[in-house]
């Protein structure tokens, strides 16, 4: 590899970070029982093995999306007021395992805990509200995004690695 693409790689790789840790929200693709597809949003925060975690109202679509087919994918994008092109926003999408977690286990309380942290008191009224659910949903495979020609499939175990797509990947797709 040369000392320009090493030099590339370091860039993107921290891009990704970047993107990563900055998304308070992500989008969210789901399918109902019959393939039919819906996209909402929904706030974010990530426990430590990198799983992403949401908390949403059993009264949305989305969530009996996800209770029925435990599958979804998400997106996470560059807010477009910051973005120089905007056919080339930098952008990290996955497709995840999806887990409803039980409300009586600590992991439950202290993804909630973080939530308030990050998003303040309006946790606290929702964690009262009984249609609330906490889903993790686990990454097992993206690709980021970081312009023109410039694709990654994520790597690793943690998927935090990057890999380059060439021509031969894109003619796949």
């Amino acid at each position: 590899m040369s000392q320009d693409e090493k030099k590339l790689r370091a860039e993107a790789l921290s891009a990704f970070k970047k993107l990563r840790a900055q998304s308070r929200s992500l989008v969210l693709a789901t399918t109902d029982a019959g393939g039919l597809p819906s996209v909402s949003y929904a706030p974010v925060v990530y426990d430590d093995e990198g799983s992403f975690l949401v908390f949403v109202s059993g009264l949305s679509a989305h969530t009996g999306h996800l209770l029925s087919t435990a599958v979804a994918a998400v997106l996470l994008i560059e807010d477009e007021s910051a973005t120089k092109q905007i056919f080339a926003r930098k952008r990290i999408s996955y497709r995840c395992d999806i887990t409803l977690v039980d409300g009586n286990e600590s992991y439950y309380q202290s993804m909630l805990d973080r939530m308030a942290s990050r998003f303040g008191n309006v946790v606290d009224i929702l964690r009262a509200l009984p249609d609330f659910r906490m889903f993790r949903l686990s990454p097992v495979s993206g690709r980021f995004v970081t312009g023109f020609g410039q694709a990654y499939d994520l790597a690793g175990r943690d998927l935090s690695q990057l890999v380059h797509v060439g021509e031969a990947q894109i003619n796949k797709a």
